[in-house]
């Protein structure tokens, strides 16, 4: 369903009102995880998307959710099962807005749209202060050392933790480090131990009949393969979740991508200028990359609208490098990101492409100077 000339006044556009009720989902839930007891009235942009919900449904001729309760339940419902049209949404018939009652990929990309999550603010923050601390010390190896833990560490025991600080790379950073985890949540434990998966090194949380366990990442690339169990007592962390969204998730891929440029035995170096992009491939007239795993080309090309890197002027070339697991979920991921951002297009400064893309034409080039 589309918006027409016709439609009333207050007809949101979809991607607003799905965005705005993400965004309220997530206020919701970080008010309960804090364990203080939850008093009226609901978040504000939980309770306008419930209001903006069901004059929709009543212009369609629909039900509405009877209360924001309702709401609630409907949000673990895949989209494509709604009875109310979202128009242009930017969501697939798949997505639901919660998962096992916990947060969906969506919720926090939508909600990064916004520019003012709680979360995000948060990781930018930490990041912020890391990469001040790393360029006033000149210690690059520090802020990759720093990124490598948090995208191969997201549940680490208390003990490990203090190993890796007596690092000489990231004893500097032992404060931002011990803010980025919390304590590994109290579902987690069963039995005395908590369980990790070995797809991404996270935990896995139980489901709703407490007996099946599973991977909470939604990107984690082998979610199938159960982890070691931590006994509790050993205080495992969990890396916030703000952070395990949108540094380890697409830290994975950037990796990745490193490891088998280096394969290649092309020079490669991970987040160049401590974070001004994540890759810098070749030393003679550099390619750069900008490495995005989200979920859903529209809603990444409504990000990278708003904030898109900036290539230097060194480079050759320059990429929006989107991870493998997303192309191959979503067919036709980087044309539709083409269309819906023309600053990445082919003839533009920085293009879009996928991750076997990318690794072919750095193939190709290493290739022909050999």
């Amino acid at each position: 369903m589309t918006a027409t000339s016709s439609s009333p006044p207050w007809l949101l556009d979809g991607q607003i009102l799905v965005a705005q009720l993400a965004s309220g989902i997530a206020e919701f839930a970080e008010q309960v995880d804090s364990g203080a007891p939850f008093r009226l009235p609901y978040p504000v942009n939980l309770q306008a998307a419930f209001d903006q919900l069901t004059l929709l449904a009543w212009h369609q001729g629909v039900a509405p959710p009877g209360s924001v309760v309702e709401l609630l339940q409907l949000a673990e419902v895949p989209f494509g099962e709604w009875a109310i049209a979202l128009p242009d949404a930017y969501v697939d018939p798949e997505e639901s807005l919660l998962v096992h009652g916990r947060l969906g990929t969506i919720c926090e990309e939508l909600g990064s749209l916004r520019g003012d999550v709680a979360g995000e603010m948060r990781e930018n923050f930490l990041i912020r202060v890391v990469i001040d601390k790393c360029r006033a010390a000149d210690a690059p190896d520090s802020y990759v050392a720093f990124r490598q833990l948090l995208i191969e560490r997201p549940a680490i025991t208390a003990l490990d933790l203090d190993t890796a600080l007596t690092r000489p790379e990231l004893a500097p950073l032992s404060d931002e480090l011990r803010s980025a985890y919390v304590p590994a949540p109290p579902e987690a434990i069963s039995d005395g131990v908590v369980r990790t998966c070995a797809g991404c090194g996270g935990l896995r949380l139980p489901l709703e009949d407490d007996r099946t366990w599973a991977c909470e990442d939604p990107s984690c690339p082998d979610p199938g393969i159960p982890g070691p169990d931590h006994p509790a007592v050993e205080g495992v962390l969990w890396l916030r979740h703000e952070l395990r969204t949108f540094i380890t998730a697409p830290g994975r891929a950037e990796l990745r991508i490193a490891e088998r440029i280096r394969a290649l035995r092309v020079p490669v170096v991970l987040w160049p200028g401590i974070d001004s992009h994540d890759l810098c491939v070749f030393d003679e007239r550099p390619w750069v990359a900008d490495v995005k795993a989200w979920r859903h080309p529209a809603r990444l090309a409504a990000h990278l609208r708003r904030k898109l890197f900036t290539a230097p002027p060194d480079a050759e070339r320059a990429y929006v490098v989107i991870a493998a697991e997303q192309v191959k979920a979503y067919p036709g991921y980087v044309g539709r990101l083409r269309r819906e951002c023309p600053a990445v297009r082919p003839g533009q400064r920085i293009v879009a492409v996928g991750e076997a893309e990318f690794l072919r034409a750095v193939g190709r080039r290493a290739g022909e100077a050999r």
